[in-house]
């Protein structure tokens, strides 16, 4: 039955509402990002009267910022691949192959989700100093590495176990091994799932906040959440200008990989939590 012109006119003003919601913060953002600090305590929710790229420059030129973000991309980026390799041969092993303790694994992979990081920090702490990991990037790119292999197994094994595996099977008939099968065969066809593994570790390595503000000891190790919330000015007040062109700055990396991989992202999530 076709729903009355009335009813979706309404329907899309209400979408229209609740989008400009949802995007007001980020407008916000943008718009504070070219105007001084004191325009802003004056009036806050404003329009930048002289636009200006100051508190860009000020932000890169008088702080840690460019270094900062170096750490985070640092951290991401090993983070992801990491991620990727182990659980991309870890989802095909539980997919493909029986053994002792599947189920059991399987079950556990599941239930780690459900305890909170912070419940994990003192032990953490106490394992990364004994191997002076602390105040040092891989110890956290080895922490986001273990947080994300969980979920991601058992994204990636289900999504492997949508593909037949008459296929590989028939490509080790031609001679190829299962190693060569899964990476030219395999693999490419998981690329949804792959993709949307990668997302989800970029995320969280990016974002996260309490782990790195507790490990890093030093501003030029911190990463940019870390970094954005001490970056006061004098006298202990909020220099909201160069904050939220800095905050813009941090967000954009998020933004413009979700917006590049969410056709793969939601097709990856969906059909490997159903399998």
């Amino acid at each position: 039955m076709k729903p009355k012109k009335s009813v979706v006119i309404i329907m899309n003003i209400l979408a229209i509402m609740i989008v400009f919601l949802i995007l007001s913060p980020l407008l916000m953002l943008v718009l504070n990002s070219f105007r001084q600090t004191t325009d802003i305590y004056e009036n806050p929710l404003g329009f930048p009267e002289k636009p200006s790229l100051s508190n860009y420059s000020e932000i890169v030129r008088s702080t840690t910022f460019g270094r900062n973000f170096l750490n985070s991309i640092l951290v991401t980026t090993v983070t992801v691949s990491l991620c990727i390799i182990v659980t991309t041969l870890a989802g095909y092993a539980m997919s493909r192959f029986n053994f002792k303790g599947k189920n059991l694994l399987i079950l556990w992979l599941l239930a780690s989700q459900a305890f909170p990081g912070i419940l994990m920090i003192v032990g953490m702490f106490s394992l990364l100093n004994r191997y002076s990991l602390q105040n040092n990037p891989l110890g956290l790119i080895i922490l986001y590495t273990t947080f994300t292999i969980p979920f991601c197994s058992w994204l990636l094994k289900g999504y492997f176990d949508g593909i037949p595996e008459a296929l590989e099977e028939a490509a080790m008939i031609d001679g190829c091994t299962r190693f060569k099968a899964m990476r030219v065969i395999i693999v490419p066809m998981a690329v949804p799932g792959i993709v949307a593994v990668g997302t989800f570790a970029f995320l969280l390595s990016w974002n996260e906040f309490f782990f790195a503000l507790v490990i890093m000891r030093d501003n030029a190790n911190y990463t940019l959440p870390v970094f954005l919330s001490r970056f006061l000015g004098t006298g202990g007040a909020v220099e909201w200008g160069p904050l939220s062109a800095g905050a813009l700055l941090t967000a954009l990396p998020p933004i413009l990989i979700f917006l590049f991989a969410q056709k793969f992202l939601i097709g990856g999530l969906t059909k490997g939590a159903l399998k």
